[in-house]
């Protein structure tokens, strides 16, 4: 079995890349939020802090979302899909001509959903509602000490130091 490289590629690109941004979400008050946002040339889409929601008659070529999930609505059309510390949902109708993967999360593929390329899950779960939704290969692995998932944690902690997003702290906008 061949793993793909995207993983590695993917976390590289959302550690490094992530430009500010306000997001789309309802604020939150109460406290901090990261919020950032990259859209590239070339039809990729990368977040952090928030969901990617890739609407109906979108075509991306790869949907990164750190600490946020990627959610592929009916009719849409993606190359690739990486979730790292969040899901990776695919609703019926909706199609990832590449691979799908979470790092430290779930890969949910919906009956009448399609994947052409492999559904890999780090630290996290594999969730088909048919095995032959996905074309590839099908992985996921995880491995719990003490009840704490030790690929999870490993990509937690890698996280953590790495961040490189903007905070907002809704109240030091009143101050």
């Amino acid at each position: 079995m061949r793993l793909s490289p995207l993983p590695a590629f993917a976390l590289a690109l959302a550690l490094a890349t992530p430009a500010l941004a306000e997001d789309a979400a309802p604020k939150k008050s109460g406290g901090p939020r990261v919020v950032c946002a990259n859209n590239t040339k070339d039809g990729s889409r990368a977040v952090q802090g928030t969901d990617l929601v890739i609407e109906p008659g979108e075509k991306v070529k790869d949907a990164v979302a750190v600490d946020g999930n990627v959610i592929i609505r009916k009719g849409a059309e993606v190359e690739d899909a990486v979730a790292i510390r969040g899901r990776v949902i695919i609703e019926p109708g909706a199609r990832v001509k590449g691979d799908v993967i979470t790092l430290g999360g779930e890969v949910r593929v919906r009956e009448g959903a399609r994947v052409d390329g492999d559904a890999v899950a780090l630290g996290g779960k594999l969730k088909l509602d048919k095995q032959e939704a996905v074309a590839g290969d099908k992985v996921s692995l995880s491995f719990e000490i003490g009840g704490r998932d030790l690929v999870s944690g490993i990509i937690e902690d890698v996280l953590d130091d790495e961040m490189r997003c903007h905070i907002v702290d809704d109240e030091d906008k009143d101050a």
